[in-house]
């Protein structure tokens, strides 16, 4: 899920998501899936989309969730951090696209609500463990980081890669940017971590 594909003014898309994480846990044994192994994970729009989540998830007492992994995560709807300035532009995702991505997804009025901006949530306790994935060339870089430094000053434990030469595209593009092949190996290593599985040999 990239940052265009929001549908609908929140918290719908977030109340979808939830609705489906109820649905899975329902029915993880028909699917293949692990009961009480459940994670989330989303890219950009999408990662807001499972940060939101895990935080409805805990304010509702289920389903559990094991853990989150977020890459390039839209946390925030401010547009002046520095990194909004520093690669606001020639980066591929420009920040005047992310100014058109929110004027189609929320009313200003509407953007501060944590099912929007999950950064700004009074609470971020009790949160299934996280790996978060950021990008140096990326306008949302700064929000990531403050996400997830916020998540750990609440006592979640929390892995925060930080790519470093990679844009907002790049670790998407398997087999198109190589440079990402290495964060994408880090990427798997936290993320079984986080849900005990062993590292292959």
């Amino acid at each position: 899920m990239t940052c265009d594909t929001l549908a609908g003014p929140p918290p719908a898309a977030p109340d979808d998501g939830f609705a489906a994480v109820q649905w899975i846990t329902a029915n993880a044994d028909k699917l293949g899936g692990i009961p009480g192994q459940l994670a989330v994970a989303g890219w950009s729009a999408g990662a807001n989309v499972a940060a939101v989540v895990c935080q409805t998830a805990r304010n509702a007492g289920g389903p559990e969730i094991v853990g989150q992994m977020l890459l390039c995560p839209v946390t925030d709807c401010d547009f002046d951090r520095q990194s909004y300035i520093d690669n606001g532009d020639g980066y591929i995702l420009t920040a005047e696209l992310m100014k058109w991505f929110w004027d189609h997804y929320a009313d200003p009025a509407d953007r501060t609500n944590p099912k929007a901006s999950p950064l700004l949530a009074n609470d971020l306790s009790n949160l299934p463990p996280a790996l978060v994935v950021t990008c140096e060339f990326d306008p949302l870089s700064d929000e990531g980081t403050a996400y997830a430094e916020a998540m750990k000053e609440a006592g979640i434990s929390v892995t925060h890669l930080a790519a470093p030469g990679q844009v907002h595209t790049s670790l998407t593009a398997v087999d198109m940017v190589n440079s990402g092949a290495p964060v994408r190996e880090e990427m798997g290593v936290a993320l079984r971590q986080i849900l005990g599985v062993s590292v292959p040999a």
